[in-house]
């Protein structure tokens, strides 16, 4: 019988490795908001070359859609806002941590590995990370931060920009 592979057990981003591939140093980013977090594939474009003297084309290219990676996380300490939105995290003269968003959008690329409630394993070894901060009013929303990853070309030869692994 088939195993479905359901639910998000963590999170872990860290820095690319220095050769390109997968990171090894990763941590935790904190608490998921309950069904977020998703890995897509958009449509692949589809390019047919035609001549006029037939109606199917003679030749097809198709290039991969954009794949993406998203997810929204309730950990908005300092530290976490700055992994993943840029900024600074400080302890002010108080003694509590202060959060200071950066003046332009900075440019974060960072190695994700997901691993699920059935012991799977996917990694994403480079991938341009970009968030939203949603700080909720409410009394029925918290504090949050969106999360959006443009998967990217690993920059070694020779890895995948997914991989993934069930154990068995």
């Amino acid at each position: 019988m088939a195993k479905a592979e359901i639910g998000l057990k963590q999170v872990l981003i860290g820095d690319v490795a220095v050769d390109g591939g997968m990171g090894t140093s990763l941590s935790t980013i904190g608490a998921t908001v309950s069904d977020t977090a998703s890995i897509t594939s958009e449509q692949p474009q589809v390019t047919d070359l035609t001549i006029e003297e037939q109606d199917d084309p003679f030749y097809s290219i198709s290039t991969p859609g954009k794949r993406t990676i998203a997810w929204s996380s309730y950990d908005v300490t300092p530290t976490a806002l700055v992994k993943v939105l840029g900024g600074t995290a400080s302890v002010d003269g108080s003694g509590n941590d202060v959060w200071e968003a950066p003046d332009q959008a900075p440019e974060i690329v960072v190695s994700i590995k997901i691993l699920t409630k059935s012991d799977g394993i996917v990694e994403l070894p480079r991938v341009k990370l970009t968030g939203i901060p949603q700080f909720n009013l409410k009394k029925t929303a918290a504090f949050q931060v969106d999360l959006t990853g443009t998967i990217l070309l690993p920059e070694k030869t020779g890895v995948a920009p997914i991989k993934y692994t069930k154990k068995p």
